[in-house]
């Protein structure tokens, strides 16, 4: 496998410039139009990548890799793998932590950071891997997860989401879980404060859950206007991004559901990632073996 290049490698250099807290230029007024996204570069040279996290702590983002054609990697091969980005964007590592990781790794997708803990939702499994020593604890294996897809955290558990059964599993530290109900394909999933907000694959809709599993799915609209719905993250004025997978998009969508603007066209994007230090959206683009880095700005 070639070493993941940038293409474009000049304009890596204006992200110093970029570097502004994406915080600093949200406000109340700001609708979908308001946003669009700059390309800052590609990183090519990965292998079925399917999510990016950024580790708000140090700024390094870490790439999901499922190493697998054809199909969706549900599969129990043992052969994917993890990547590690520089703060801004830059390859660090390709196979990160792969002594640890070598065999342990089957289909990887979404991933969340709760204090210095990297969690991947890996098929009917949660990897544990240490971001302070690389190293691997026990996974964890909700009772009843078929095809768990993405994860996100409330800064107390973490929560994964399974497309298969529709349900959200939260998990807290000590690796008990609770049921959540979700809509039915539920693919991605984040956190905004303490309200978790969800996407569903098909048919295509945006979703608003109820974190203490008391209350059914509460529809925030968007039937019918998508193709299938993967990666999911809200701005601090409440616009959503969202990733369109065989819509080969990414969008902004108003808090209320009523305004969608189409942000991006890209191929097959999965399971996006945000650094907010630094106004960046990763896009990880699954069918291409890429992750396209994105500057987010507002007119």
């Amino acid at each position: 496998m070639s070493k993941p290049v940038w293409r474009g490698l000049s304009c890596v250099l204006v992200l110093g410039a970029a570097s502004a807290a994406i915080s600093q230029t949200m406000t109340p007024t700001a609708t979908p139009a308001a946003w669009r996204l700059a390309e800052v570069g590609t990183l090519r040279g990965f292998d079925v990548p399917e999510c990016v996290v950024v580790d708000p702590a140090t700024g390094s983002a870490y790439v999901s890799n499922i190493q697998t054609q054809p199909g969706m990697g549900w599969e129990d091969d043992g052969a994917a793998f993890l990547s590690r980005l520089r703060p801004g964007g830059a390859l660090s590592t390709l196979h990160w932590n792969a002594a640890a990781l070598e065999g342990k790794l089957n289909g990887p997708k979404g991933m969340c950071i709760l204090g210095r803990g990297l969690y991947v939702a890996d098929n009917t499994r949660v990897v544990r891997v240490s971001l302070t020593d690389g190293s691997v604890r026990p996974p964890i294996e909700p009772p009843g997860a078929q095809r768990l897809n993405d994860m996100a955290t409330d800064g107390e558990a973490v929560y994964a989401s399974d497309t298969a059964t529709g349900n959200v599993f939260r998990i807290a530290v000590d690796g008990s879980t609770r049921v959540i109900q979700g809509p039915p394909m539920i693919n991605g999933i984040t956190f905004a404060g303490k309200r978790l907000f969800a996407v569903s694959w098909e048919p295509a809709g945006l979703w608003e859950l109820d974190p203490s599993g008391k209350l059914p799915p509460r529809s925030l609209g968007l039937p019918g206007r998508f193709v299938h719905l993967d990666g999911i993250e809200v701005l601090e004025d409440g616009t959503f991004i969202i990733s369109d997978f065989h819509g080969n998009a990414i969008y902004a969508v108003g808090p209320d559901g009523a305004e969608v603007s189409k942000l991006a066209e890209v191929g097959t994007p999965a399971d996006i990632g945000i650094d907010r230090h630094r106004g960046l959206l990763f896009v990880p683009q699954f069918d291409h073996n890429q992750v396209v880095v994105y500057r987010i700005e507002r007119d």
